[in-house]
């Protein structure tokens, strides 16, 4: 088969078309500290808000909080380099006194791009994806009825892989390395079924985003204090950092395997889950630990959790064309949010609403 592509193949592959059933990939924000007390016992001062809550295990503490241990009591927090840091009982204090180069973003991990990251879902766009190497599989939704799926793979200018597969999931493996930094396009047509299309655009992890990437996770597997579901999800983190979403999952799905046969669970775990299965394309998987993590911040009594937990579910729902559904849970996300005193978030889900009303 020839590498040069016809011009409809560079215009398909080029994403000139509209996407059916397309599942968007958006960067997500980073978190900035977390709580790795087992059972804090300090409260939490969100910005904007005028009442504490208590803190809450594995909870993010974003830029403009304010923290403050009980009496006698001390609280652990990892930061963003890494390290494990004490704050000492006493008055509130910031990020800025408890992790000094804790300056990287506000908002909560894992839930925002910004002001705009539902109505990307809404309009059914793609984003830029990380691979790890060049031979990580990439996988998609499966689509009921298909015979197969057609894959292609390349740039603007030229094909560099075009294949027929039976399951959802294809490697490259082809003969001219992929460039590493370098934008790629990919598409896949459902061959029976539905006839729907997945696209995204992916590069792959550059030699000095690598080496930051490698050093920076090993100061987080050499701290022996971390819990190992804390040690995930901070791991996780900086995976979401670099758009790795698939080792975002390994390392979530395994911790999360080991804290289920010790009979616990974690809200932030299955929902940061959710999270991950979405950005690749698995919306029924994404579901799932949704609702999981729904159950799990109920009987934790984590608000916060459980309105994150209903807009990704929001998002799932919209990217499957089910509006109403979507609506419904926006609109718990937003009762919520307004139970947490979060004015930012409460404008951004009524901005959602009125877009998705349209």
């Amino acid at each position: 088969m020839s590498r040069k592509m016809k011009n409809s193949q560079l215009i398909g592959l080029g994403f000139g078309l509209t996407v059916l059933g397309l599942v968007p990939l958006p960067q997500i924000g980073a978190a900035n500290v977390m709580i790795v007390s087992p059972n804090p016992k300090a409260v939490v001062l969100r910005e904007g808000s005028s009442n504490p809550k208590p803190a809450i295990y594995l909870m993010w503490l974003n830029n403009g909080d304010l923290v403050k241990p009980d009496s006698e009591t001390a609280l652990e927090v990892v930061c963003d380099d890494g390290k494990v840091r004490t704050v000492e009982s006493g008055e509130f204090v910031g990020l800025p006194t408890i992790c000094p180069r804790a300056v990287r973003n506000t908002g909560s991990t894992f839930d925002s791009r910004g002001e705009d990251d539902f109505l990307k879902y809404l309009d059914l766009r793609f984003y830029t994806v990380t691979l790890l190497d060049g031979s990580q599989v990439i996988r998609w939704q499966e689509v009921n009825g298909a015979t197969g799926y057609r894959v292609q793979l390349g740039t603007r200018q030229e094909i560099l892989l075009d294949r027929q597969v039976d399951c959802p999931k294809v490697s490259y493996g082809g003969n001219q390395p992929l460039k590493l930094g370098v934008d790629y396009n990919f598409l896949v047509k459902a061959l029976g079924g539905n006839n729907s299309e997945f696209r995204l655009r992916f590069k792959v992890l550059t030699e000095k985003e690598s080496q930051e990437l490698n050093k920076r996770i090993a100061v987080i597997q050499s701290n022996k204090g971390l819990p190992e579901i804390a040690k995930a999800i901070a791991l996780a983190d900086i995976y979401n950092e670099y758009e790795l979403a698939e080792q975002a999952i390994a390392v979530l799905g395994k911790a999360s395997l080991v804290v289920n046969q010790a009979g616990q669970s974690v809200a932030i775990a299955e929902r940061m889950l959710g999270n991950f299965y979405l950005q690749v394309g698995l919306r029924d998987v994404a579901e799932l630990h949704y609702r999981r993590a729904l159950e799990l911040a109920q009987s934790e009594q984590n608000l916060e959790v459980l309105a994150e937990a209903q807009i990704g579910l929001a998002k799932v729902f919209v990217v499957n064309g089910k509006k109403q559904e979507a609506r419904k849970y926006l609109q718990l996300a937003l009762a919520n949010y307004a139970s947490l005193e979060n004015s930012a978030k409460k404008r951004q889900v009524d901005e959602w609403l009125r877009k998705i009303s349209k």
